[in-house]
C-alpha cells in the first residue's frame, strides 16, 4: 500500500454510538405514532417495526425520515425529531486518539455511511470529529444506492482517486462494511465491538486498527 492510503471509515457503531439512530428509529417515531394513532407504545412498536422489517435496511427507504413520517402520517418534519434525540450523540472514547494517529501517519480519512446526510452532518458536527476527515460520503443520499452494492465503493475509490487495494475500510456491518469491500479487493475489517468474532480481519477496537494500517504499507 503506498504511503497516501486512505482509510474509510462507517459511522454508526463505528465512530459514534448507535444510541442516537436507535432513539431516533426505536422510541422517536413509534412515540409519535402512538400519539398519532391512539395506541400504546407497545402497540406502536409492533406496528411500526413491522413496517420497517417489509421494507428492510437494504432499501433506500429504510433510511429516510421523510418517507417514514410519509407512510405514518406524522406531524412532525426530520429536524423536528433529530433534535429532540442529538444529546444522545455520543463519539466512541477511542476515537479522537486513533484519528489523530491515522492522520498524522499520513493517512487521508474519510467517512463513508448508509445514514442519510441529516444523520450524518448532525453526529459529525456535535461529536467534532469533521476537522479528521477529508471528506464524508452518504451513500444514500450522495449516490442513492446502500452498501450492499461494489458500486458504492467503485465510487469511492473514484471520489478519493484510489485504488481498491489501497484504501482500508472499517465498520460494524458484517455485510455493507467487510464482504461487500472484499469483492473489490479493498482491505476491510469488521469491527465487532462485542468481541464475540474471531478472524484475522475482525477487530474488536478501533484501536487495533493502527496497527493494522501499519502492516498494509
Amino acid at each position: 500500500m503506498a504511503q497516501s492510503n486512505i482509510v474509510s471509515f462507517d459511522l454508526d457503531g463505528t465512530l459514534v454510538d448507535s444510541c442516537f439512530a436507535n432513539s431516533v428509529w426505536l422510541h422517536g417515531i413509534p412515540s409519535l405514532y402512538a400519539a398519532k394513532k391512539g395506541v400504546t407504545l407497545d402497540e406502536a412498536k409492533r406496528a411500526v417495526f413491522n413496517e420497517y422489517r417489509k421494507v428492510g435496511n437494504q432499501r433506500l427507504e429504510w433510511y429516510d425520515l421523510s418517507y417514514w413520517i410519509s407512510e405514518f402520517g406524522l406531524d412532525t418534519n426530520p429536524d423536528k425529531i433529530l433534535a429532540a434525540f442529538q444529546q444522545q450523540i455520543r463519539v466512541y472514547a477511542e476515537v479522537p486518539e486513533v484519528l489523530q494517529h491515522l492522520q498524522e501517519n499520513g493517512s487521508r480519512l474519510i467517512i463513508l455511511t448508509n445514514a442519510r446526510r441529516e444523520f450524518a452532518d448532525l453526529e459529525i458536527e456535535k461529536t467534532m470529529i469533521g476537522s479528521y476527515f477529508e471528506f464524508v460520503i452518504s451513500s444514500t443520499t450522495d449516490f442513492k444506492l446502500t452498501k450492499k452494492t461494489v458500486n458504492v465503493y467503485r465510487k469511492l475509490c473514484k471520489i478519493g482517486n484510489v485504488n481498491p487495494q489501497d484504501l482500508v475500510h472499517v465498520g460494524d456491518d458484517r455485510i455493507f462494511d467487510f464482504e461487500v469491500p472484499r469483492k473489490l479487493g479493498i482491505n476491510a475489517f469488521h469491527l465487532d465491538r462485542t468481541a464475540t468474532k474471531r478472524g484475522a480481519s475482525v477487530i474488536h477496537s478501533l484501536k487495533e486498527l493502527n496497527k493494522r494500517v501499519r502492516s498494509l504499507l
